[in-house]
């Protein structure tokens, strides 16, 4: 499979560039993919895991419609990522009419097919050119409708606009797609009078990729789930919770992706949801009383490290700092801090989301030797990460920093195990540490059998895991770590 070319956030450059780093034992863009599901990381492999030799074109525009009606669902965000393509995928999951079908006719340009953007009363559907003939599918709607021919084929704009029933019928005369209009929408949007418009072209997509681009330091652990968290992304969604399918029992009814929805269901504002957004973590916590905590800083004045105390200054008259950098492909939601602290003085931490241009100082309340508390709003909606400062006064020490960074993404973009035999892959575009591959889950018809499967990896590599039934599992936790 060809390599992608690597995209790195500026935090993950400003890691590399970072002092203390000339033993490289860090992990550089470490990713994890497997035979069964869709490798999201770049637009080029979404297409080579959809597309498999044989298909026909109808085949072809349909297994990417339906993966996009999976990996979207209706409902906007903020504006200015209405069309960032992996954004949306990987972290929002969720977008209306013009934000499903501007991807949508992305990859089909990929496939060589040329589409357009129809608007009919305010809504905007995709028709799409194959076989000589146009097509009209909508991913928001879950729209698709055959028409009378024979072997029928999906009715474009023109047939729909002159003969109704085409929609009007189409469940009672067998021919609707799977799922047809599943969330209760009117065959009306497609059909009738009123104001049609054909928009011919495209809002322009932003693809920067590989997506996932993370730097793993000794003694942090990537953490990722299919299931809500407690914090969210607070403007991916206009609601006081979090992003969800609030057509949520609706996805019963999709025959497509029911397999993959019905294990990952959640109650969301008192509705049973099985699209919503997913929650993932990065826990550091290095060995302070050696140099390992060099993989994370990016700058520091008067501080090192002491084989017994943990980190101090080299002159107790002066400030010690140390700023700490949070690289994460996804957005931030919040972060929680501990800290170990001992001797005289006192320890100060701040955070910045900035890149250091303002500094926010973090209140932690203290429990004997121990400080701790949350953060949200001093990082919320940071796409790029933050930096964390640590500063010591006098003859104090830190013995230990537990710091937990939260983050949001869509639980759909992410691979998933299927059930049979599963060929999981690794890969990473430097292995400075082992890195540690676990994957929980749980399998059987009502999913109370819960099994983690684990392995370490010093280069590219791939395991197996087996999943019993016929269902597919519900995937747990994801987790790539390396020991402090």
């Amino acid at each position: 499979m060809k390599k992608a070319p690597i995209y790195i956030t500026l935090s993950a450059a400003l890691l590399l560039a970072a002092p203390g780093q000339s033993d490289c034992q860090t992990v550089v863009n470490p990713h994890v993919s497997t035979d069964k599901s869709v490798d999201c990381s770049t637009a080029e492999r979404i297409l080579e895991n959809l597309i498999t030799e044989g298909m026909t074109d109808e085949q072809k525009v349909l297994a990417v419609f339906h993966w996009i009606r999976r990996v979207l669902y209706h409902g906007d965000g903020p504006a200015e990522l209405a069309f960032d393509f992996h954004k949306m995928v990987h972290v929002l999951g969720n977008g209306s009419c013009l934000r499903q079908t501007a991807p949508l006719a992305h990859l089909l340009s990929r496939l060589g097919y040329e589409s357009q953007s129809w608007v009919h009363d305010g809504h905007h559907m995709i028709q799409v050119k194959y076989g000589d003939r146009w097509h009209c599918l909508d991913p928001h709607m879950n729209f698709i409708a055959y028409d009378r021919s024979n072997p029928p084929e999906i009715a474009s704009i023109a047939q729909l606009r002159a003969d109704s029933t085409l929609a009007w019928n189409a469940r009672e005369e067998n021919r609707a797609g799977p799922g047809y209009l599943l969330c209760g929408d009117s065959p009306g949007f497609f059909t009738g009078s009123g104001t049609w418009v054909n928009e011919g072209g495209w809002p322009t997509v932003t693809v920067q990729e590989p997506f996932g681009a993370i730097i793993l330091r000794r003694g942090e652990s990537y953490v990722r789930s299919w299931m809500p968290g407690p914090y969210r992304y607070k403007k991916a969604w206009k609601f006081d919770y979090g992003a969800y399918h609030t057509c949520g029992p609706q996805d019963e009814k999709d025959a497509v992706n029911w397999p993959l929805y019905e294990p990952h269901a959640a109650v969301v504002n008192g509705i049973k949801t099985y699209r919503h957004w997913g929650a993932g973590r990065l826990q550091y916590s290095p060995d302070l009383k050696s140099d390992h905590y060099l993989d994370a800083v990016i700058s520091r004045d008067n501080i090192t490290h002491h084989g017994d105390r943990g980190l101090v200054a080299v002159d107790p008259q002066k400030q010690a700092v140390a700023v700490f950098s949070v690289n994460c492909p996804y957005v931030i939601t919040a972060g929680e801090l501990a800290l170990a602290t001992g001797g005289d003085g006192r320890v100060l931490a701040a955070v910045s989301a900035d890149r250091g241009e303002t500094w926010h100082p973090l209140e932690l309340a203290r429990f004997g030797n121990y400080q701790a508390g949350e953060f949200v709003d001093e990082v919320n909606g940071s796409w790029e990460g933050y930096l964390l400062k640590l500063t010591i006064e006098g003859g104090a020490s830190v013995g230990l920093l537990a710091l937990e960074s939260h983050f949001q993404l869509n639980p759909y973009s992410l691979p998933c195990l299927a059930p049979g035999e599963n060929t999981v892959r690794v890969e990473a575009d430097r292995f400075g540490s082992p890195l540690a591959v676990e994957w929980r889950y749980a399998e059987g018809p009502d999913w109370k059998k819960v099994r983690t499967s684990s392995q370490t990896f010093s280069s590219p590599g791939e395991f197996s895991i087996q999943v019993e039934g016929e269902k597919y599992p519900r995937n747990l936790l994801l987790t790539l770590s390396i020991a402090p």
